[in-house]
């Protein structure tokens, strides 16, 4: 309708002005391109600017003065109506097909669906969880990230997240489980670490919402972190002098960043001195030269968390989806995201 809108701007304006020089006119509806952009930002419709602009460019550059006007953009209006219904039943059509509602399938992000899920992906597993496939995701991400990473993505079973410390329902923003580490533990690991001269942020939970506790940030790394992070709604990041230090805290986890070195000293430390009491986990940051170190329950894990998730279907097996070979039941190599998904559609339809 913009496009048309500005089509018969533009054919009432050459009607009333006479022009009929083909390199004036084809100036002037370059020009006119601009407001009908323009428009579909200002109507938070910038989708349709493409299809408003294929209009009013078929009426603007394949009119005839001879024409009534209102006719003829009415003519392409419907034309264009036609195709989309066409465009819309052609893609809503499916072959009639059996898929699997019986399982529940748990993938992976980093290198599966890739660090971020393409328009593709997206579209592809809203497609399969409408049509009834039972989808979900396990990730070391926060709820945060996932939220971000995954949006547009409608998941309708709980996630897994914070490498198997907790499970959290995306639409009714609550956590369902979680496992903490003890507050003793969790006083004797922030005193090693500090010994060994580094900082942690301290993530607590707080009536389901995620409370992130920090102190004086020690590196470049941290502070950049920081400030990137805080931003989000689904962070709060709190100073340490506000955390109240009792039994009744949940702490979800530790996260330090630091230097390669330290980091490495940090978790020899952490595993002489607390063992069997927590579960040290290091892997890449993006900053370079830097690496994350967090420290977990025991029994925190994404083996426990699944099996806590299974009791929250009705589904007979889960299948995982991975890119680590012998520890998930479909391996995904190279090429994640887009072959994700494909291997995603054989697994759950059959013919």
């Amino acid at each position: 309708m913009t496009g048309a809108l500005y089509g018969l701007l533009f054919l009432l304006l050459l009607r009333a002005s006479g022009l009929t020089e083909p390199v004036i006119v084809y100036l002037l509806a370059s020009v006119f391109i601009i407001p009908v952009i323009y428009t579909t930002v200002v109507l938070n419709r910038r989708n349709a600017a493409f299809f408003s602009c294929v209009v009013f460019l078929s009426i603007s550059l394949t009119h005839s003065l001879d024409d009534d006007p209102f006719l003829f953009v009415l003519n392409r209006v419907l034309d264009t109506f036609i195709g989309i219904g066409i465009a819309l039943a052609v893609n809503n059509f499916r072959m009639p097909v059996k898929h699997d509602r019986n399982t529940l399938y748990v993938s992976g992000i980093d290198d599966v669906l890739v660090s971020e899920a393409n328009q593709y992906s997206k579209v592809e597993l809203n497609r399969l969880i409408e049509s009834g496939v039972k989808f979900t995701i396990s990730t070391i991400h926060t709820p945060a990230e996932v939220i971000s990473l995954m949006d547009g993505v409608h998941l309708e079973f709980p996630v897994i997240v914070m490498d198997g410390a907790a499970m959290y329902d995306i639409k009714e923003k609550e956590y369902i489980e979680t496992k903490c580490l003890s507050p003793e533990i969790c006083r004797k690991a922030e005193n090693i670490i500090t010994e060994n001269g580094l900082h942690c942020f301290v993530n607590t939970l707080y009536d389901h919402s995620l409370m992130i506790f920090y102190g004086e940030l020690k590196n470049p790394a941290e502070k950049e972190l920081f400030e990137t992070h805080r931003s989000s709604p689904y962070r709060n990041y709190i100073r340490k002098t506000y955390r109240h230090y009792d039994s009744s805290e949940q702490i979800i986890y530790l996260t330090v960043l630091a230097e390669k070195e330290k980091i490495l000293r940090l978790e020899k430390d952490l595993e002489e001195q607390l063992g069997m009491f927590v579960r040290v986990t290091v892997y890449p940051s993006v900053y370079d030269g830097y690496l994350y170190l967090k420290v977990y329950s025991p029994f925190a894990s994404k083996q426990e968390m699944l099996k806590k998730l299974w009791s929250h279907t009705d589904t007979e097996r889960i299948v995982t989806i991975g890119s680590i070979r012998e520890k998930y039941d479909v391996y995904i190599g190279d090429g994640g995201g887009n072959a994700t998904i494909k291997k995603l559609k054989k697994l759950a339809f059959h013919s």
